[in-house]
């Protein structure tokens, strides 16, 4: 069976500390100015978009319809900081077993491998470049493309019928991600979900969003490709 297998990128593939949440905060106060900073809402990012994520900071400061303008800007913004910040090697890490997975899963004849997250694309690649991860994945759906999580599998697959010729339905969709939002955003397409606790959701929280594989890191490279291939 053909697989389709799509990576979340923070607390799945690696581990950025809070150089992208204050990068994000950086630029807005750039883009709207200090004064503005204590009409900014503190929130919630993980399993969410950057789209998401930056209308519900700004819900208080800004009309939906101007901000959706500003996002190019703003994402630039996010970028060039978030880039400063990752060559230095600040807090970022690559989570246990990794490497070693995506090396195997790209050498199987039967995987395609793309990203599936909440980053904006060009921040994506700022945080693999990290790694020298980037080259390893085929196609992406990012957080500049959709407010809701549960909207980018679909733009997944269809760059992957585009890409291959094959239209991947149900279980040969795999998804792995480290939040409840990364095991619920493919429900609609029958996904396979594989949940991975080295997040910041424990494995009890993850647990009850029912994924269909769950590990506690994805250092147990076969049992993880048996997961993926079955």
């Amino acid at each position: 069976m053909k697989k389709l297998v799509l990576f979340d990128i923070d607390g799945t593939i690696l581990n950025a500390g809070r150089i992208g949440r204050r990068a994000i905060y950086q630029a807005l106060e750039d883009v709207f100015g200090a004064d503005k900073r204590n009409e900014f809402r503190d929130i919630r990012m993980s399993g969410k978009t950057d789209t998401q994520i930056i209308h519900e900071i700004l819900e208080d400061v800004v009309d939906r319809n101007a901000l959706q303008q500003l996002l190019p800007r703003i994402f630039d913004s996010i970028t060039d900081l978030l880039a400063a910040a990752c060559k230095q090697r600040e807090n970022t890490k690559l989570l246990v077993g990794v490497q070693e997975l995506i090396e195997v899963a790209t050498d199987h004849k039967d995987c395609t491998l793309g990203l599936l997250t909440g980053n904006n694309k060009q921040c994506a690649m700022v945080k693999l470049d990290v790694f020298e991860l980037t080259h390893f994945f085929q196609l992406g759906a990012f957080g500049d493309e959709a407010y809701y999580r549960n909207e980018l599998p679909d733009i997944a697959v269809q760059r992957a019928f585009e890409q291959t010729g094959h239209l991947f339905r149900n279980k040969e969709i795999v998804i792995l991600g480290d939040t409840p939002n990364d095991v619920s955003c493919g429900r609609h397409l029958g996904v396979c979900a594989i949940a991975v606790a080295t997040g910041r959701f424990s494995s009890e929280e993850l647990q009850k969003s029912q994924p269909d594989y769950l590990f506690e890191d994805l250092s147990d490279t076969r049992s993880v490709m048996n997961a993926i291939l079955t």
